[in-house]
């Protein structure tokens, strides 16, 4: 091809991309209800799913989602692992920056991870990359953060060493905690750089805008490799539910996380081409704070968990097409068998004597009732839930008073450890390990009830040695097993996601993760 004809093509292509990125710059602002208040957009101390989902607009690890949910490379192209499935090499996509134009590169990937790994950045979840060679040494201040199984190999090629197989490794790349952060920006204005004065991030979109209780403003990155559909996406902050779909029938919403079942009906009637239903990789749960009477007795435990209807909860109080769980992994995970709970198939009179009779060895009847604090979180569904379940403790001579708090609060407050029994949830892998070690008994402060037993330990230990999945799923049946048989939490239901998307916005896709990166959207 002659060089005059190169030149001209390119400069097409060039004016096309432009008008192409100006015509997304003057579409309409995409406007998505979020559950809360983010507590912090740091991706190595976020903690909730609410966070998370802002930080998959913002950063890019080195696996990510497609529309549909399905694991894709991110800012990796492409890797291979070993055969004994202990080293992990990377190559890194040559064409990604960071949003101020700062090359990115493997080096900042092993900053990253050991950042995570570093005890004064205190991540709670530092655990989920535990599988690197040296982690839990290198989190407890053993070993420097040097020491850490992660290194690069020129710009474009990381590596990482585990200490034990992981073949769960492209989905747990997933999570923030796996993404990279800007070292020139965090040594520059230290716990300030997530001020969106300071902020650079390497994802499809940058933090332009942070009113607390207000919104959050983000806008398509320029510098991202396969620009956004839509450039300004405000994430509002919207507690009740009633609220949400009031503003949403009042167009001033484009999607919103969930609404009161109540309305159920008339959003089938009134909303059919904005109503979105599907069953979410989820657990929602009772823990027991087992560091304090009565709860480290496994007999109050389970007498507790005997009074509990999941059925009754899903079909009478929700109402919404939750699914009854009576095990502490998800049934939608597959190629697991879930251990369930010794007592699932038993009828619910028999339940309830056991309970009774549980209690009374334990020192409890009706002259000396068992008294505790239920805590969840606010809003009218989970005072539904929780208010059913004080119920049924009042059938076997329990009184149990409710205490609420807002979603962040209260799941602070379950991290320190404030709780007698509390309302939990917990969102995600396809994989039942991904749950299953929330009851490691070194595992940090997301093992909110302190739950701690040698042989589940040693179960779950036994697992992670596996090569295989197959593998690793044989042992973490056993593990749960054992789990159920000591009541280390109550499983109540795995949510159904009931959303309403305005049938507007293209590129929107049900998922069992309930994963919609904004990069996706378009409006039609």
């Amino acid at each position: 091809m002659p060089a005059a004809w190169r030149t001209a093509i390119s400069l097409i292509l060039c004016l096309t991309s432009l008008f192409t990125y100006q015509s997304r710059a003057d579409s309409p602002a995409l406007h998505l209800a979020s559950p809360g208040e983010p507590e912090t957009l740091d991706p190595h101390r976020y903690n909730l799913r609410l966070e998370e989902t802002l930080l998959n607009d913002l950063f890019m690890g080195l696996t990510t989602f497609d529309a549909h949910g399905n694991i894709v490379p991110g800012a990796a192209e492409s890797w291979q692992v070993s055969e004994d499935g202990l080293t992990w090499t990377f190559k890194l996509r040559a064409d990604m920056t960071w949003s101020d134009g700062t090359a990115l590169t493997a080096e900042d990937f092993v900053y990253a991870f050991r950042r995570l790994q570093d005890p004064d950045t205190a991540a709670s979840l530092a655990y989920f990359m535990y599988m690197l060679q040296n982690a839990p040494e290198v989190n407890r201040g053993a070993l420097p953060p040097e020491a850490l199984g992660v290194a690069g190999n020129g710009p474009h090629t990381l590596v990482l060493t585990l200490s034990r197989p992981y073949p769960y490794l492209p989905e747990r790349l997933l999570y923030p905690t796996a993404f990279p952060v800007p070292r020139h920006q965090i040594e520059k204005h230290g716990d300030n750089w997530i001020k969106p004065a300071n902020w650079v991030s390497n994802g499809a979109y940058v933090l332009r805008e942070w009113q607390p209780q207000a919104h959050i403003l983000l806008q398509a990155n320029s510098r991202f490799f396969a620009p956004a559909g839509i450039r300004d996406v405000y994430y509002h902050p919207v507690v009740n539910e009633q609220s949400a779909y009031n503003r949403f029938r009042n167009n001033e919403l484009h999607a919103i996380g969930t609404f009161p079942v109540g309305e159920l009906p008339s959003v089938r009637k009134n909303y059919p081409d904005s109503l979105r239903m599907s069953g979410l990789l989820s657990m929602m749960y009772l823990v027991f704070n087992t560091r304090q009477a009565p709860f480290a007795d496994v007999r109050v435990r389970q007498a507790l968990s005997l009074a509990v209807d999941q059925r009754i909860l899903t079909d009478k109080v929700l109402r919404s097409g939750n699914k009854p769980a009576f095990s502490f992994a998800p049934s939608l995970i597959q190629g697991y068998e879930p251990a369930t709970l010794p007592h699932a198939d038993l009828p619910y009179r028999r339940r309830l004597q056991q309970a009774r009779e549980l209690l009374a060895d334990a020192g409890y009847g009706r002259s000396n009732p068992l008294q505790l604090e239920l805590r969840h979180v606010a809003g009218i569904e989970g005072k539904k839930v929780n208010l059913a379940i004080t119920g049924m403790w009042k059938q076997i001579g329990v009184n149990a008073v409710l205490q609420q708090a807002e979603l962040r609060n209260h799941f602070a407050d379950l991290r320190q450890g404030k709780f007698q029994v509390a309302w939990a949830g917990w969102v995600g892998e396809n994989n039942p390990e991904h749950y299953l070690t929330l009851l490691q008994s070194d595992i940090g402060n997301v093992n909110y009830g302190g739950f701690s037993n040698a042989e589940f330990d040693r179960l779950i230990n036994r697992a992670q040695m596996q090569t295989t999945v197959a593998g690793r799923n044989r042992h973490l049946h056993e593990a749960a097993a054992l789990a159920v048989h000591h009541y280390a939490v109550v499983p109540l239901y795995s949510t159904t996601v009931r959303r309403l998307v305005s049938p507007k916005l293209r590129g929107w896709h049900e998922n069992s993760r309930d994963i919609h990166q904004s990069r996706y959207l378009s409006w039609q």
